[in-house]
């Protein structure tokens, strides 16, 4: 036995103590069954015991040291004089108060997850011990990084506070202090409005869902721009752009300078003044583009964990993905909505122990196009609806001309023209403008059924309000 597991932490007493709160009282069963497995209890008895608990439980049976003594191994003992019946009947006569079973469980699972970290890092010593001279010591360590991340969420998801009174009571209190919500503000009203928030909140999952070509990136950086402006430190961790890509778009966007243009160095004086500047200033900005592989949900939150600690400024984080369906999953035999799921209770784990606002990017599938009313629905989403829990809220860009211009190429009927007519609005038809709808599939807090409009202008990548001219939209960005 090595030293580290000679040390391993565990209290026996509170484990007891647990079980026989469990064993006077049912009830008790209830309160920690969300938070605490078999796994998670030290003394292997002790596992066998809350396991058979639980199924009992479970299907309604009574459990007490009589009626559980018949679902334990017969050669099960604790000690030569003990066999189990006379310790569950122990455990029983000595419980403590059920009020107390909830500490309990909290005190056993932080020890559980104390041990794995442990044992993680001792992993991580030996690996590196032992590491080739041409393997580079991050990869060593990343499948161990990925199981600290994984534990880290369990943790958060068990951990919460039991003063939830105190809790709700201090947050308005901070709010008073602040003069509104802690989070990134927003660069678009009407962003603001379908997600029926005036900022990207500390600890919130955003979802941003866009077919390929609509613009959600673009939109993503107009984002980041305004965060950037404002003093925020932003993460971008992106699986299509690289950070060249990125500045000539924003260049773009607020100069009104082609990205076709710079990319040729086709620029007069004036505009390359300009260009130096905004390279010059986004250089001693909070930022940084991190261009992905193939890296895991828990890989991602380990980088924003260490973008954060090296920039953080006191203002709240932006970390954006860019795009989901490239995250590796954990288990890539798993379905969609599996896959979806745990990668974004991962990333939720993330916002909340990074208290940033992520937000996430989500291309649609294929199956919008199946449909007469292209118009994005929950079932484009990757993964579907299942993948909808971890997050706060998402919106979606639709943008009518890309879609009228595709069903206007295969239309040969009169009834095809009549869907056509029906869909899509008589300004998008005489193709004027390009339109733009922002909606919400799901917004935690706010009315899941608001709808805005924004204008998209192809030549620079860029949203801007119907709501406003070019002239304003510039100065509101400078």
């Amino acid at each position: 036995m090595t030293d580290i597991q000679k040390a391993l932490p565990h209290n026996i007493e509170l484990e007891q103590e647990l079980l026989g709160c469990i064993l006077m009282n049912n009830d008790c069963f209830d309160l920690v069954a969300r938070s605490l497995q078999p796994e998670h209890f030290y003394e292997r008895v002790h596992q066998i015991v809350f396991e058979a608990m639980g199924k009992m439980i479970t299907i309604g049976r009574k459990v007490n040291p009589t009626t559980l003594k018949s679902y334990m191994p017969e050669d099960a003992k604790i000690a030569d004089d003990l066999n189990l019946g006379q310790y569950l009947a122990r455990l029983a006569v000595n419980a403590a108060s059920p009020v107390m079973a909830r500490e309990y469980a909290l005190g056993i699972h932080d020890l559980w997850v104390s041990r794995g970290l442990m044992a993680d890092l001792e992993d991580a010593r030996m690996a590196l011990a032992n590491r080739e001279p041409d393997v580079d010591p991050f990869a060593v360590i990343a499948p161990i990084e990925d199981r600290i991340a994984k534990l880290r969420g369990q943790r958060i998801a068990t951990g919460e506070a039991s003063q939830h009174g105190q809790s709700y009571l201090d947050s308005i209190t901070k709010a008073q202090q602040r003069g509104g919500v802690s989070g990134v503000p927003i660069c678009l009203q009407e962003i603001s409005e379908v997600i029926s928030s005036p900022v990207f909140e500390a600890g919130n999952l955003y979802g941003l869902l866009a077919s390929s070509g609509e613009g959600k990136s673009s939109l993503t950086l107009q984002v980041i721009a305004h965060a950037l402006r404002k003093g925020h430190p932003v993460l971008f961790l992106s699986f299509d752009q690289n950070a060249d890509q990125c500045i000539r778009q924003m260049v773009a966007q607020e100069f009104s300078i082609e990205a076709r243009r710079q990319l040729f160095g086709d620029v007069s004086e004036k505009e390359m003044k300009k260009a130096v500047d905004f390279a010059t200033w986004i250089d001693r900005q909070p930022f940084k583009v991190i261009k992905c592989t193939d890296q895991s949900a828990p890989q991602l939150v380990g980088l924003a964990r260490s973008f954060i600690r090296t920039n953080g400024n006191g203002k709240v984080p932006l970390v954006v993905v860019d795009h989901i369906r490239a995250i590796k999953a954990e288990d890539r035999r798993s379905d969609e909505g599996t896959k979806a799921l745990q990668i974004g209770n991962i990333l939720k784990g993330g916002a909340e122990q990074t208290r940033a606002a992520w937000l996430i990017l989500n291309q649609r599938n294929t199956s919008g196009m199946r449909r007469d009313n292209p118009r994005p629905i929950i079932a484009d989403l990757f993964g579907g609806e299942g993948a909808l829990a971890p997050f706060d809220a998402i919106f979606y860009l639709y943008r009518f001309l890309k879609f009228y211009q595709q069903a206007k190429s295969t239309a040969s009927t009169g009834s095809d023209w009549k869907k056509i007519d029906k869909v899509f609005p008589s300004a998008v038809r005489e193709e004027n403008e390009d339109i733009a709808e922002i909606g919400v599939i799901k917004s935690r807090f706010g009315n899941p059924h608001i709808t805005s409009r924004l204008i998209f202008e192809a030549t620079f990548t860029r949203y801007r309000s119907d709501r406003q001219d070019i002239g304003e939209m510039q100065e509101a960005m400078l």
